[in-house]
């Protein structure tokens, strides 16, 4: 099942350089976005085996 998901917060000349970087190379933005979640879950994984289950950082209320 997949779900829509809103990203807030993005500098707007920044979100506008990586649309056109992302252009200039032929590749989706999604792409690089599903790429870079499968990137950072893959590393946690690889630290959950060999120490164990991480701490979990609470976040405050509204930050992220």
């Amino acid at each position: 099942m997949l779900n829509d998901y809103l990203i807030k917060g993005i500098d707007h000349e920044l979100w506008k350089e990586f649309k056109a970087a992302c252009a200039h190379y032929e590749i989706s933005m999604r792409e690089i976005f599903v790429k870079q979640i499968e990137n950072v879950v893959n590393d946690y994984r690889i630290y959950k085996m060999n120490f164990g289950e991480p701490e979990t950082k609470k976040l405050e209320k509204g930050k992220r």
